[in-house]
């Protein structure tokens, strides 16, 4: 290699050396410069949070404290889960019926059944002001005001609950109701309960209860019974009025439908051989499904089926026209107004009933 150029490239060597380490000094200083800036800004910050944490504390009011944690039922893994239960029905405050709302079958019956869910007495408590309407509900309200502590004790609640709405009858109040009782319009069955409920609060023997419940029987049904064989319990005498009232009920419904759609009478054979017309006093007219015509109405005042024969009775008058028989003769294949036993004078005389 030429030497000249040997030394050119030596020097270009330095000069490119000795700017890198200028670009390195500079490189330096604005770190130095950066770490100086980020410091002074921790500074800075951490003074402005010491003068907002000030303010607020001078003029911010004192913290309430906070509201106790609802409680919530725990639940552990594996735990089976509660049973749905249905709603009971909501209590107006009718006097006598407190104990079958409050414990006796529908509240206590969601609490026994439900015991994580209403764990407390305040739940409790909770549960049975939601289902109260009406006067119920407007005692409970007076009371949650005037008693506030009457939440934390469900039986003191309940106790309080029972003094003011529930006045059940009892003894000879239930007695006088029981001999009172009656069937009327009532099926045996509806009739049975209201007698059970009474006779349950009444004390009475089963003896007593057998001739009370016999006494409120409607009519009808005391023949029915005075028929059969005397029971031997009150069960048994309950379950057989049932079944005959069942019984005479479902006669009457079978009349009633009968008498609504009666069933066409079969139109009766002509007397005379296939091909051939009857005479005119034999024709047969064509069954008519209207109300059938009374005696007096379907006769003239001054037929001799009135005046010389006795007057039909309205039995014998529906026989005959149910068999299609002619009502003045009571013979077959004619009606009346062809019959020949009547005077020709009024033979022809037309009438309402044609048979």
């Amino acid at each position: 290699m030429d030497p000249a150029e040997t030394e050119r490239l030596k020097q270009a060597i330095s000069t490119q050396g000795a700017r890198v380490g200028q670009h390195e000094q500079a490189l330096q200083s604005i770190m130095e410069s950066l770490h100086n800036l980020n410091t002074g800004f921790t500074q800075l910050s951490g003074r402005l949070d010491q003068s907002f944490t000030q303010l607020n504390t001078l003029t911010a009011p004192a913290p309430a404290p906070p509201p106790p944690a609802p409680e919530i039922p725990v639940i552990h893994p594996g735990q089976p889960r509660e049973p749905f239960i249905p709603t009971p029905v909501r209590y107006s405050g009718d006097s006598g019926t407190c104990s079958q709302f409050s414990s006796v079958s529908q509240c206590c019956l969601v609490f026994d059944q439900q015991p994580l869910t209403y764990s407390s007495d305040r739940t409790r408590v909770a549960f049975v002001m939601s289902l109260l309407s009406g006067k119920a509900a407007a005692w409970a309200e007076a009371i949650a005001k005037s008693n506030p502590a009457i939440y934390n004790s469900f039986p003191v609640f309940e106790t309080e609950m029972y003094r003011v709405f529930d006045h059940p009858l009892q003894g000879k109040e239930a007695g006088n109701r029981l001999l009172s009782l009656r069937q009327g319009s009532e099926s045996v069955s509806t009739y049975s309960i209201d007698f059970r409920i009474l006779a349950a609060e009444s004390g009475w023997d089963e003896t007593a209860l057998q001739i009370v419940f016999s006494r409120g029987l409607n009519e009808e049904l005391k023949d029915e019974l005075a028929a059969r064989d005397e029971t031997s319990s009150l069960e048994e005498l309950i379950s057989l009025a049932i079944r005959l009232d069942n019984s005479l009920r479902e006669r009457r419904r079978e009349r009633t439908d009968r008498q609504r759609f009666p069933l066409p009478f079969s139109q009766p054979k002509s007397p005379c051989p296939p091909g051939q017309s009857a005479p005119p006093h034999q024709r047969l007219e064509p069954f008519s499904y209207r109300d059938p015509p009374t005696v007096s109405s379907s006769l003239s005042p001054e037929e001799p089926m009135q005046l010389g024969r006795m007057r039909l009775s309205p039995a014998e008058w529906e026989r005959r026209f149910l068999q299609r028989l002619c009502i003045y003769c009571g013979q077959a294949g004619h009606i009346r107004a062809n019959c020949s036993a009547r005077p020709k004078e009024q033979a022809q005389q037309p009438g309402e009933g044609r048979w």
